[in-house]
């Protein structure tokens, strides 16, 4: 009864920061972040076999999904959605494959009947820590003129090269990638776990080919040297 009060609890409370938040800001991308994390919160399908993942899928994607919508809400602009060509090949290459694995690794996490052990329950809360905390360091470092969904430039953005972004070209992705690395272990599942790992490996990647050529036709010689200079995605070069 406890873990269904639990269950409740938390979907009821995200379903309210999610209506404020588009409450404040009416943006379709918004809408898409915040149902990505509504869909494994909803409390149905618990049995007394899975209930240790299902009560940690509910938490990390009630913590995460708000952590994600809050930030989406200060970084968006109603501009920033276009509804062109550009903004539906970032839909379908970047964010499709990293909403649906992060949907199908939740839900094959809640269905898996198998207790979480100590050394995996640490493991997934120390990657989801990890990765949280850093890609909300991240993004503050960044700022909201420069973080946003779409690949899009505002007046008065400037090329970041410092901090986290001198040591890597992409930290909140780094950050992400950790965050996912977290829901894989979830699923107790070599093959699910690294069929969305690699799906959000590919999404991310399809953003990064597309991030760099817009950042090198804004930026131009000064990107390609930091480019050249910067790993992508760690801290050092293979």
């Amino acid at each position: 009864m406890e873990a269904i009060f639990l269950l409740k609890i938390n979907f009821a409370l995200y379903c309210v920061v999610f209506a404020v938040c588009l409450t404040k800001n009416r943006n379709f991308n918004i809408a898409l972040v915040g149902l990505t994390y509504l869909a494994p919160l909803v409390p149905l399908g618990m049995t007394d076999a899975n209930i240790e993942r299902f009560l940690l899928v509910s938490c990390i994607n009630f913590i995460f999904g708000i952590i994600e919508m809050v930030i989406f809400v200060l970084t968006e602009r109603p501009e920033d959605t276009t509804f062109d060509k550009p903004y539906f090949q970032q839909l379908f290459g970047h964010v499709l494959p990293i909403c649906m694995a992060l949907v199908g690794m939740s839900f094959v996490a809640r269905a898996t009947g198998i207790a979480v052990g100590l050394g995996e329950g640490m493991v997934i809360a120390g990657l989801f820590f990890a990765g949280s905390v850093f890609r909300i360091w991240a993004i503050v470092q960044l700022g909201v003129l420069r973080f946003k969904f779409n690949i899009a430039f505002r007046e008065k953005q400037t090329l970041k090269t410092d901090q986290l972004h001198g040591l890597m070209r992409h930290p909140t992705y780094t950050a992400m990638m950790l965050v996912i690395l977290a829901y894989a272990v979830t699923t107790h599942s070599w093959i699910v776990g690294g069929l969305g790992t690699f799906s959000a490996w590919f999404g991310f990647q399809f953003r990064i080919h597309f991030e760099e050529q817009a950042l090198e036709e804004q930026f131009g010689e000064e990107y390609e040297k930091y480019r050249s200079d910067t790993p992508m995605w760690l801290p050092f070069k293979p």
